[in-house]
């Protein structure tokens, strides 16, 4: 029974109604004044409680996805993806993609229940192979309809990589959770957004390591990944955009600190990122463990703000998501707008209230993909 699935939920909430109707029938019958009575309440009532809040715990694990499965709850992490070892130097890029499979259900059936990319779009699911970092993760990508259409045949599209937060433990969460195929599929048909090609991630790249999409000395070279390897690959595999000026970085939570950061130290790749809910300085802890092989200074090259505060900024262009009320990040976001300055651009999108949760960070998605769609440029 999945750690997510309806199953165990209405498991445990069977359990609590047992529990309470247990309590109901044992109440009377402990309710004299001796010790053992007195124990036999407190059973009861702890037991009660624990029930009930194992109930609400796991419901709000369902809702929010913290963990997917009952393994990534014993390693507080999750995912499939693993450092390999590296592939001879001079491999071909080709050799470092592979399409697993095509995954149509995502975007459900279509019109008169057949689906019809030129029509529909599609998402296709892709076994990403870093050549150079050894690296391996999953993506789902999103082709609009017009990728399928004689028109764009000779088109090359932008790019939007997606960088879900710590531990996005489902790896359909930008579908699932943030629509993503759903609503530019919808936008693209009304003309709100161009048509542009979606690479859905995940920062784990190994269970129980929250590494910061940094590159980690001795370590998996996770910001080399994602903007080297898989650039590559998407742009060998599919008819993406080869410029910079093609190509976005978007995330949430730490999501949104990896998409930052691509934007800022990768301006050849990336020409515009969007931070949502996302943190802004090096933070370590347990789940990062030592990201900076004990070095000061590549830790403090690793806070965004003193980078806008102390080196030259590039010609790029972020926006800031946040909330002035209930969003954690809020300040460091606040420091962060402070210090921006030319040629750096520097937009915002700021709700009056919002937690730290994915029904706040889906409040963020669609003015983002509006701000990207007007900032990149295919070929």
């Amino acid at each position: 029974m999945g750690l997510t699935s309806w199953g165990l939920l209405v498991l445990l909430t069977a359990v609590v109604a047992c529990c309470l109707a247990a309590t109901v029938w044992a109440w009377p019958r402990v309710s004299s004044g001796g010790p053992r009575a007195v124990a036999a309440r407190l059973l009861i009532l702890v037991g009660c409680q624990l029930a009930v809040m194992l109930t609400l715990v796991t419901a709000l694990n369902s809702y929010y996805q913290f963990y997917g499965t009952w393994k990534d709850l014993a390693t507080a992490a999750g995912g499939t993806s693993q450092v390999r070892p590296k592939g001879p130097p001079n491999a071909h890029v080709a050799a470092a993609t592979q399409v697993v499979r095509q995954v149509r259900s995502s975007l459900g059936p279509g019109r008169n229940g057949k689906h019809v990319p030129r029509r529909d779009g599609q998402v296709e699911h892709l076994d990403i192979r870093g050549i150079r970092t050894g690296i391996s993760s999953q993506a789902f990508i999103y082709l609009p309809p017009q990728y399928f259409q004689p028109a764009f045949a000779s088109r090359r599209f932008p790019v939007v990589l997606l960088i879900a937060g710590y531990p996005s433990t489902d790896r359909k969460i930008w579908i699932k959770k943030g629509h993503i195929p759903q609503d530019a599929a919808r936008a693209a048909t009304t003309g709100e957004l161009q048509p542009m090609i979606y690479v859905m991630m995940r920062p784990t790249v190994e269970d129980g390591w929250d590494t910061e999409c940094a590159d980690v000395p001795g370590g998996p070279k996770v910001e080399s990944f994602f903007a080297q390897d898989v650039p590559e690959a998407i742009t060998t595999t599919y008819r993406a955009a080869y410029g910079r000026k093609g190509w976005g970085v978007a995330g949430y939570s730490t999501g949104g600190y990896c998409a930052t950061k691509l934007a800022l130290l990768h301006s050849d790749t990336f020409s515009a990122g969007a931070s949502l809910a996302g943190h802004f300085d090096a933070i370590q802890d347990t789940t990062t463990r030592d990201l900076y092989g004990g070095s000061k200074v590549i830790r403090r090259s690793s806070d965004l703000i003193w980078r806008l505060q102390n080196l030259p900024q590039p010609p790029v262009s972020i926006l800031v998501a946040s909330a002035d009320v209930g969003e954690k990040t809020f300040p460091q976001a606040q420091k962060f707008m402070a210090a921006a300055r030319p040629p750096l651009v520097v937009d915002k999108v700021l709700l009056p209230t919002g937690g730290h949760n994915f029904k706040t960070f889906r409040r963020y998605i669609p003015p983002a993909m509006r701000w990207l769609s007007a900032r990149l440029r295919g070929e």
